[in-house]
């Protein structure tokens, strides 16, 4: 890295980045790329309906689950895109889209998903104030071993990156279940009544069928297909992007710029992976401009890196194999206690930008 360059200061360099990104037109909304994505995806999931009513009790349903989650996942991508108002010009119609979106066709609660989402975006991969750096059952941050010094449970924590994506296959369940038990729980839940109503409405609709067209044996076998591949659909995309980065453990907000980019993992992609993982491969430029739509940010990729480049603050962009490689070897090592080099020194970087290299190698900047 060239240290001899001389950086603007944080506020800055970012002013510039969103100076750039306005001249070249990449934050304008793109409304009607998206109405017809949604409808695309309406049609698919009618033809698949279809299908599977008139397939009827037969193991070619299996085809059906694994289209039916396929597809749900593209509709959990489109309620991400809502709640970061990407779509339409206004707030409430954006949240009313992502709102009945996420109860009506994926059967889930949004303003459980939204409360916890927008904690990620304000403190990204920070120790105690992201709730997505917590996992349970996996040690998903550096702490003491403890109890782990015991041989038998030594073994599993040194391999429990193995854990950690077999476990995805159950994000589906787990987050049906959160979702009822947030609208049930106490106090002011936003658009309780509404998101209740709708989420029974689809899981009602979901029984029926299945009770109607299948047999029990069919039915059990479906519905476990299809929860599996749903959640492991949706924890493969999101764990690749801070997973294995550096954690920040100050409370200062300090510069955006570098808070968002340093603990932030690109995926290098085509046009197809990245439709395949709903724009998240470009999280840095996600985290950036969270309402900047998905169809823009392959080219504010581009304009980003440079940037990135030019005032000597690291990007980090892997190949998909390297990057679930990377996250793997994290959480096996995080399991033995073995991830001090994985703290960000934020503040100190903001003076000194070949700190990131030294202490914290796993940042590349590839």
């Amino acid at each position: 890295m060239n240290t001899s360059y001389s950086a603007p200061n944080p506020p800055t360099r970012m002013r510039d980045l969103v100076t750039q990104a306005k001249e070249q037109n990449l934050l304008r909304l793109r409304q009607l790329q998206y109405i017809l994505l949604a409808l695309g995806l309406c049609a698919l999931l009618t033809f698949a309906i279809i299908a599977f009513i008139l397939i009827g009790d037969s193991w070619w349903q299996t085809v059906t689950a694994v289209c039916s989650a396929f597809l749900l996942v593209h509709f959990a991508f489109l309620v991400h895109d809502g709640a970061h108002f990407q779509i339409f010009r206004t707030p409430a119609h954006n949240e009313v889209f992502a709102v009945v979106t996420a109860a009506l066709i994926v059967g889930a609660s949004y303003s459980w998903w939204q409360h916890k989402h927008s904690e990620h975006h304000r403190n990204p991969n920070h120790m105690t104030l992201d709730p997505d750096v917590k996992l349970p059952i996996i040690h998903a941050k550096p702490q003491s071993t403890g109890f782990r010094s015991w041989r038998l449970i030594r073994l599993f924590s040194t391999h429990q990156g193995v854990l950690l994506f077999a476990l995805m296959l159950l994000e589906g369940v787990s987050i049906y279940v959160a979702s009822w038990k947030h609208l049930l729980r106490p106090g002011t839940v936003k658009y309780r009544a509404l998101q209740i109503t709708l989420i029974a409405i689809n899981h009602s609709a979901v029984a029926i069928l299945m009770i109607w067209i299948l047999s029990p044996a069919i039915a059990g076998a479906i519905l476990g297909i299809h929860l599996g591949l749903f959640g492991s659909y949706l924890g493969m995309v999101f764990a690749l992007n801070h997973k294995g980065m550096p954690l920040i453990t100050d409370t200062r907000k300090g510069d955006y710029l570098l808070r968002q980019v340093l603990v932030s993992r690109n995926i290098r992609s085509n046009a197809l992976l990245a439709w395949l993982m709903g724009g998240l491969n470009n999280q840095i430029e996600h985290h950036l401009f969270p309402t900047a739509p998905r169809f823009t940010l392959r080219k504010l990729a581009v304009l980003v890196e440079q940037h990135c480049h030019r005032v000597g603050v690291p990007y980090n962009i892997v190949s998909l194999t390297e990057s679930y490689r990377r996250v793997y070897q994290y959480v096996n090592r995080v399991g033995i206690g073995q991830s001090n080099d994985y703290i960000c020194p934020l503040g100190t970087f903001q003076y000194s930008p070949q700190v990131i290299q030294t202490t914290a190698p796993k940042a590349d900047t590839t």
